[in-house]
């Protein structure tokens, strides 16, 4: 397994640890105006679909995740407003198991191709460079919300 791909699924498998015990009722709370758990996982998910594209593969996300994941709309404090709970942990898992498994597959020429997304493309000019933001440094930041959030809503710290 590469670096990429074990550093992704340790974040899977720390996300997965900060919202074991939470009531998924409470996924749309929003605690001193932090994001939610339910806006996050959906974002998360579809960064990892952008991913996917990038690496040749399938999105396996809804397709209206994306646009509901925007990041320039209002985030909901209403839990109707987003996939069932159950959903969005179990899309957020195989959205990210689906891009290791791309990166393990990957040709250095997928890797070294520039990427197109329009955004970071100077900073990250290639495939592999993009790629590994979103699967590990952009998938930390948004740990990092969910630890807070989950800390602001009065959880225990996971360590």
């Amino acid at each position: 397994m590469n670096s990429l791909s074990r550093n992704c699924l340790t974040n899977l498998s720390y996300a997965k640890k900060i919202l074991d015990d939470v009531d998924e009722s409470r996924f749309a709370d929003r605690p001193v105006g932090l994001n939610p758990p339910a806006w996050i996982l959906l974002h998360l998910a579809s960064a990892a679909d952008y991913a996917a594209n990038l690496l040749g593969g399938s999105p396996v996300c809804p397709a209206n995740w994306n646009e509901m994941a925007d990041t320039k709309k209002p985030v909901s404090s209403n839990l109707d407003d987003y996939p069932p709970p159950g959903e969005l942990k179990k899309y957020l898992g195989l959205s990210y198991e689906n891009v290791s498994q791309l990166l393990e597959r990957a040709t250095p020429e997928q890797l070294n191709a520039p990427q197109k997304l329009g955004f970071y493309e100077e900073e990250l000019p290639t495939v592999s460079d993009i790629v590994g933001f979103l699967m590990v440094s952009h998938f930390a930041i948004h740990l990092g919300q969910l630890s807070a959030w989950r800390r602001a809503i009065g959880r225990p710290p996971i360590f």
